[in-house]
């Protein structure tokens, strides 16, 4: 049997250096404001106040230092390339003595400066869905709860965002829940967890984040109080979203954000789907405050100003250019034109 062939990945020769660990006190350490990022601003001192208040050693990773050697007898001096935040941190609580130090030797403050950058570049944050198993590997009482609530609605948290490789029933919007839950309540999230489960059970939930918030509001408005839903409500509530996939709920979204690219894809989730569970429930749909009054939004340059509504493509008026005039969608859907490009949308 022939081996396969391994293609070997070709490497460098390693450039720098090689450090030294070292323990330093803070008082020795010093920053080079040519380069290094101000921490004046408000986000920063929260910051560092937040490290100072909750110092754990088993997350302060070693300082990257810069040794510059002192010329005719002076000491030596270190510069720190990364870790600002934790050493004045260290210095606002008074009681670290030391820190642990990872001490590089450059031939110049230049140097210093691009492995501050390549330092920076390289350094990805951690995405929602990182933080939100991270907290629930910690214990984390709310990110618990969720992981218990996903499992109740036949869902469950992925461990990454690739969907090519999701089994059915898996999500990866642990923003979003997390948002719901801390702002809509646990029953209202618990309950729109499990709409989400039921009406696309058995599928790939690959655009579960666009169509989450919809369901969210939806939730909202029939459970004031977190009271459940009405008789027979939830049960036409699922009807109505098993009756489009994923794809078509999502293109409702897009359709509505491409035309209002101002409105949060979340807020184009919640008007669309309130404006359909408005059709399918027999009922006037929830209306919500203009987000603003623009004039122009598609009609014509001497047409009055009318309100940015993130329903107008599903309830109310729309300027119809082939009438020359604001239409209603009952008008629009008994419209017999073959010219009409908004029948589609009624």
């Amino acid at each position: 049997m022939a081996k396969q062939k391994v293609d070997r990945l070709k490497m460098n020769p390693p450039l720098g250096r090689m450090p030294v660990l070292q323990i330093l006190p803070p008082h020795e350490l010093e920053v080079d404001g040519s380069y290094q990022r101000s921490i004046e601003a408000a986000d920063s001192q929260a910051l560092i106040k937040r490290i100072a208040q909750h110092w754990n050693w088993d997350l302060c990773q070693p300082l990257v230092v810069s040794r510059r050697r002192g010329e005719q007898g002076e000491a030596d001096r270190f510069f720190v390339i990364d870790g600002q935040h934790r050493l004045e941190a260290s210095r606002l609580r008074g009681d670290i003595g030391q820190l642990p130090c990872v001490v590089v030797e450059y031939a110049g403050a230049a140097d210093e400066a691009a492995s501050f950058v390549h330092l920076n570049q390289q350094r990805r944050p951690l995405s929602k869905l990182q933080l939100f198993r991270a907290a629930v590997s910690s214990g984390d009482a709310q990110a618990c709860a969720i992981v218990e609530a996903l499992a109740d609605a036949g869902l469950e948290m992925a461990t990454h965002t690739n969907w090519n490789y999701w089994k059915p029933g898996m999500v990866s919007n642990a923003g979003g829940i997390e948002r719901a839950w801390e702002k809509s309540g646990e029953k209202v999230t618990r309950t729109a967890l499990r709409a989400l489960g039921l009406a696309f059970q058995g599928q790939v939930m690959r655009f579960a984040g666009t169509i989450f918030p919809g369901i969210v509001a939806v939730c909202t408005d029939e459970m004031p109080g977190g009271h459940p839903f009405g008789e027979g409500r939830f049960e036409t509530f699922l009807t109505m979203l098993t009756r489009r996939t994923q794809v078509a709920w999502r293109d409702d979204v897009a359709r509505i954000k491409g035309e209002y690219p101002d409105l949060r894809y979340g807020d184009a989730a919640a008007s669309a789907i309130r404006a359909a569970w408005g059709r399918a429930a027999g009922a006037e749909v929830p209306r919500r405050a203009p987000v603003a009054v623009v004039a122009g939004n598609g009609a014509k340059p001497d047409a009055p100003a009318r309100p940015l509504d993130p329903l107008a493509p599903y309830t109310g008026t729309r300027w119809c250019d082939q009438c020359d005039m604001q239409v209603s969608f009952a008008e629009l859907s008994g419209c017999k034109s073959r010219w009409c490009t908004l029948k589609k949308l009624a």
